[in-house]
């Protein structure tokens, strides 16, 4: 009894050391509580607001960033979005979809980040996930580009067929999407 007790107890202290190469900044049920929907991110005249979505598909997204000027090199998670069906299926399904998926499983419609602005920032978004019978993977894929003063931004991870894109876009004025260039 007392090695099985110390066996599972060094199994989940070694737990959190097998992603050490990322950082983990997504909301957690423990550290976030439930919540109905991600926390919003303001513009401001210093910085750009980046916007993470995904569409085409149900599969859920991880999304992370790293910003140039940050110290620490490594990605650091942000959390993970859903297409819940807005705008495809009945208002009120779509709702739901979203309030379950964001209290339960912290999946998100889109998940907003503040960026600094004239340094690059990258994005990364990696899908994974099953439906009845199949599993689906796509990514990782990276968009690097430098966020300007005062802009929003929209990157989106969409399933296309069998396969999937991540691209970004300006959308400072909401009904306009600008297709930003990706650097290299």
């Amino acid at each position: 009894m007392k090695k099985t007790t110390l066996l599972l107890i060094s199994f989940f202290l070694t737990l959190p050391g097998c992603k050490s190469n990322v950082r983990d900044s997504s909301p957690t049920l423990l550290n976030n509580g439930i919540q109905l929907q991600q926390n919003k991110v303001a513009v401001d005249g210093q910085h750009a607001k980046v916007i993470m979505k995904a569409s085409g598909a149900t599969y859920p997204v991880e999304f992370s960033i790293r910003r140039a000027a940050d110290p620490d090199p490594r990605m650091d998670v942000q959390g993970t979005v859903a297409d819940t069906g807005r705008g495809k299926v009945f208002g009120w399904i779509a709702k739901v979809n979203e309030t379950v998926h964001s209290a339960t499983l912290k999946h998100f419609p889109q998940l907003e980040v503040q960026a600094d602005a004239d340094q690059p920032f990258q994005v990364l978004g990696y899908a994974s996930g099953e439906s009845i019978g199949t599993g689906h993977r796509c990514g990782p894929l990276r968009s690097t580009f430098t966020p300007e003063r005062s802009k929003v931004y929209l990157v989106e991870f969409q399933f296309v067929g069998d396969r999937c894109e991540q691209h970004v876009y300006d959308v400072t004025q909401p009904q306009e999407r600008i297709p930003v260039a990706s650097l290299p």
